[in-house]
C-alpha cells in the first residue's frame, strides 16, 4: 500500500524581509539572518563555514511554530475528510430497514501565530562575490550563500569592531571585546588559508609560530616590513580579565612575558 503525503504551506514571519537561521553544528549553534527570497538549497554558516540544507538551518522557535501550525491544518484536513466519507456513506441507497444519518462536521481551524520574534543583529552585509544579503552578530568568516573567504569579509569585520567601540557607552569594556574579536578575525583568516594549502594542524595565536607556518608552506614572511624593537609573539586570553603578551627581543636575548590586566567597569 503506497503512502500518501499531505503538504501544508505555513507563512514564515520576517523582519524587513530577513528570516532567522541557526547553525546546527554542535560547536557553533550561532544565529544569523538571510533574505527569505535568497534562500538556497545548500547554505553555509557565516561563523564556522559548515554547510547544511536550508531546512536544517531552521531555528528551534520556527520549528515549534511550524509544528503547531501544521497540526492545526492536519486536524482541519482530517475532519473534512471524515465529513466527506460519512456524507457519501449516508447518501448511498440501502434497505428500508437500515437508517444511516450523518450530521456534517464543521471544524473551525484555529489561527496559529508565532510566539517568538526574530532576534536583532548588528550588521547587514552583501557578499561581493555572489551578492547574497545577510545579517550577522559581530565577527564572521564566510558568506552564507557561496562560502566566500575573500578579504572583504575581514574588512567588514574590522568595520564592525570599530563601530562597536565608537558606539559603546563604556569604551573600556568595548575595547576588551574588540581585542577578542581581533584575535578571532586573525585566527579565522589564517585558518582558512591554512586549510587551502595543507592538512597540517596549526594554531595561530602564537604569531611567530604563524610566521614559521606560512614561511614553510608558502615561502612568505607575514612580519616582513615591520620595524619594531619588540614584536608581539603571543596573544592569548586568560579568563576574561587578563591577556598574556610574550615579547620577543630583536637582540636575541630571552623573550619576556607580560601579564596585562584589561580593566573595565562592570
Amino acid at each position: 500500500m503506497s503512502k500518501k503525503f499531505i503538504q501544508f504551506n505555513v507563512s514564515v514571519p520576517t523582519e524587513q524581509g530577513f528570516v532567522g537561521r541557526s547553525c546546527k553544528s554542535p560547536d557553533c549553534n550561532r544565529y544569523f539572518k538571510v533574505r527569505i527570497e535568497s534562500l538556497r538549497e545548500e547554505m553555509f554558516c557565516p561563523y564556522c563555514g559548515t554547510s547544511f540544507s536550508k531546512e536544517e538551518f531552521t531555528t528551534n522557535d520556527q520549528k515549534e511554530y511550524f509544528t503547531e501550525a501544521a497540526v492545526e491544518k492536519a486536524k482541519k484536513y482530517m475532519y473534512d475528510e471524515i465529513d466527506k466519507m460519512l456524507g457519501k456513506l449516508a447518501r448511498q441507497p440501502r434497505s428500508k430497514h437500515v437508517i444511516f444519518q450523518h450530521r456534517p462536521i464543521r471544524y473551525r481551524e484555529k489561527t496559529v501565530r508565532p510566539r517568538y520574534k526574530e532576534l536583532e543583529v548588528d550588521s547587514e552585509l552583501v557578499c561581493s562575490e555572489c551578492s547574497f544579503p545577510f545579517q550577522v552578530f559581530g565577527i564572521f568568516g564566510y558568506c552564507p550563500g557561496c562560502r566566500s573567504e575573500n578579504l572583504w569579509i575581514y574588512d567588514a569585520n574590522f568595520a564592525i569592531i570599530r563601530q562597536e567601540v565608537a558606539s559603546s557607552s563604556d569604551p573600556h569594556r568595548a575595547l576588551r571585546h574588540a581585542y577578542s574579536d581581533l584575535v578571532s578575525t586573525f585566527e579565522s583568516f589564517c585558518r582558512a588559508k591554512a586549510q587551502s594549502i595543507t592538512t597540517e594542524a596549526a594554531h595561530f595565536q602564537v604569531l611567530f609560530d604563524t610566521r614559521s607556518f606560512f614561511k614553510k608552506h608558502l615561502g612568505i614572511d607575514i612580519f616582513e616590513g615591520l620595524i619594531l624593537q619588540r614584536k608581539v609573539a603571543l596573544l592569548r586570553k586568560v579568563g576574561h580579565d587578563y591577556v598574556i603578551l610574550r615579547l620577543r627581543r630583536c637582540d636575541g636575548r630571552r623573550p619576556s612575558r607580560v601579564r596585562v590586566r584589561l580593566r573595565c567597569e562592570r
